[in-house]
């Protein structure tokens, strides 16, 4: 056996990998692991600095943080110079405009109706010289049938544009010699006999086109409008030339006398439709369906029946046929109430509401005739509750015994 150093033990030595960190001591009595031949000497480690507030180690995030004042701006100003040439080039490449009703495309070769009913009259920028059946002041076309025969137009079409299927159909329906029709050209879509007819298209202000076609889809009459003004019409006169004016006449003939008459506050005298009893503080007399509205009473005094289609009731004559009539008629010598309930609707009781009410303080109520003429008024003054405002001839009173439905 052979003898072993001092101080070494059997069996291969074990050597730690860690070196010693600086300033720590090693152990005692063991030495430093040597470095590995054919390695540089490990380096030692020192220990952090210790960490400024507010300080980032990352080169871009220091800069930023260095120099906040100046780019910050910067970083702005850029983002506004972005969204500039993103609205001159995608957005609104044209530059920035008020919107206006676009203008005609296209004109079209004028032709003239040689069937009997022809355009008589257009209105494009509507505000008060017409009102549809729901107080509305729509543009609208007015047709006239000035043959001494009767012309029936069911399926004829108007249309604003010859390839568009935009178009509004006639229904069934046959013009008498010297009557007058009205389209509303609002976009919306009603042709009903019964209704009030409206075009599915609307006409532009700034000059458009119109054409009338017949059932077989042959062109009636064609027309361009020119620019026009508030409650300016594009209208035949007498001689059947075109022009411009002021003086609308929806329904009526294209006369500055008509104009005149139409737009008058006068009473037209002679009608034999009139208003004959008002309440306006009801509550003691119920309508057929119970309710107490207040109400006004309508009376036929001639010699014939009345259809009440498209005549109408107002208590402002700024909004002339404020409420339109539906179609319903009115025998001679009898009465009709009118309830001023302000639901504006007609019940299966034969119940028809208006879409205002009466103030018992006091107001007018106004009878107009389907060329929107004023052919009846009352004003009356503090009605009491229960008390009417009744006619008897051409008198009226206050009377403590209202007689709704029944002459007075």
């Amino acid at each position: 056996m052979q003898n072993r150093p001092q101080n070494q033990r059997s069996g291969p030595s074990v050597q730690r990998l860690a070196a010693p960190r600086s300033g720590v001591p090693t152990t005692p009595n063991r030495p430093a692991r040597p470095p590995v031949q054919g390695s540089a000497a490990p380096q030692r480690r020192t220990a952090p600095a210790p960490r400024r507030v507010g300080y980032v180690e990352s080169p871009q995030s220091s800069t930023l943080n260095r120099a906040p004042g100046l780019l910050k701006p910067l970083i702005a100003l850029a983002v506004v110079l972005a969204v500039g040439i993103l609205l001159q080039t995608v957005i609104l490449p044209n530059g920035w405009v008020m919107a206006e009703k676009p203008r005609a495309t296209e004109t079209v070769a004028e032709i003239s109706s040689s069937r009997g009913v022809t355009i008589n009259e257009v209105m494009t920028a509507n505000k008060t010289a017409c009102f549809d059946e729901e107080g509305n002041t729509g543009d609208w076309i007015e047709l006239y049938n000035g043959s001494n025969r009767p012309v029936d137009i069911t399926g004829w079409v108007l249309t604003d544009h010859a390839s568009r299927s935009i178009r509004f159909s006639f229904p069934e329906y046959t013009m008498q010699p010297g009557e007058y029709v009205l389209v509303f050209a609002d976009g919306l879509h009603e042709n009903g006999v019964e209704e009030t007819w409206h075009a599915p298209f609307k006409l532009s202000s700034a000059g458009d086109t119109l054409m009338l076609f017949d059932a077989g889809g042959s062109v009636v009459q064609s027309m361009n409008i020119p620019p026009l003004g508030e409650d300016e019409s594009y209208a035949r006169d007498s001689a059947g030339q075109w022009k411009t004016t002021p003086e609308y006449t929806p329904l009526m003939e294209n006369t500055t006398y008509n104009y005149a008459q139409l737009t008058s506050t006068q009473v037209v005298p002679g009608s034999p439709l009139v208003i004959n009893e008002v309440m306006a503080s009801n509550s003691s007399y119920p309508s057929p369906s119970g309710g107490l509205y207040d109400w006004i009473e309508i009376y036929n005094r001639g010699s014939a029946p009345i259809d009440l289609s498209g005549y109408g009731l107002s208590d402002n004559v700024q909004k002339p046929s404020r409420w339109r009539f539906p179609n319903v008629v009115i025998q001679p010598g009898a009465c009709i109430v009118v309830y001023a309930s302000g639901l504006d609707k007609n019940l299966d009781s034969g119940e028809m509401h208006l879409n205002f009410r009466l103030a018992a303080e006091g107001e007018s109520v106004l009878l107009y005739s389907p060329t929107r003429q004023i052919i009846d008024a009352v004003s009356y003054e503090n009605l009491k509750l229960d008390q009417s405002y009744k006619r008897s001839g051409e008198d009226w009173s206050v009377s403590q015994t209202p007689t709704p439905g029944t002459v007075n």
